[in-house]
């Protein structure tokens, strides 16, 4: 049997057009992607730092204190997720069922947690109260959607984290 002459497969031409296409099309596909991507770890962030307000909340109903923050000297004080000691007595206690953890957990995204004394930084209240806070959000249309608020007298958190929320004390 005989083969034909003309050779069967694809031409170098014929490689070059389709490599480029679907290089051209990886790359208008990849950062949609990473910035889905992005936010799905931003709304994270939100879910857990809502989850540990509501453990917090029921921990004060509880026992009638906020959970103590363990100190980082290299954050300025305060409980940060990053040394892997966020907040344990919520876990020890089962308000969670596990430590709460940036997606990312790096020196730019984690969360802090601190408990100040009673009318530290103007803040009214009956007793000390809490600041809890993500500190970056990685995309900005989240960061936008979601701001946080938690000032009091002498000092806005909402200046240094990307959300925040409290406890224990307002502004007025």
């Amino acid at each position: 049997m005989k083969h034909p002459q003309g050779r069967s497969g694809f031409t170098m031409m014929e490689l070059v057009v389709v490599i480029s296409i679907l290089a051209i099309l990886a790359g208008t596909l990849i950062p949609r992607v990473a910035n889905r991507m992005a936010s799905a770890r931003d709304a994270r962030r939100l879910a857990d730092i809502h989850a540990v307000r509501d453990a917090l909340d029921q921990f004060y109903l509880d026992h009638g204190h906020w959970p103590a923050s363990h100190a980082n000297s290299s954050y300025g004080g305060w409980d940060v997720t990053q040394d892997g000691d966020f907040v344990p007595e919520l876990v020890e206690k089962g308000y969670l069922s596990e430590p709460p953890r940036d997606p990312v957990n790096d020196d730019t995204y984690h969360y802090r947690y601190y408990v100040f004394e009673k009318g530290q930084y103007g803040c009214k209240g009956d007793g000390a109260y809490f600041v809890l806070g993500i500190k970056n959000f990685e995309t900005a249309e989240f960061a936008e959607k979601n701001a946080g608020f938690f000032k009091c007298a002498e000092r806005n958190w909402g200046d240094e984290f990307a959300y925040v929320t409290g406890g224990g004390a307002s502004y007025r």
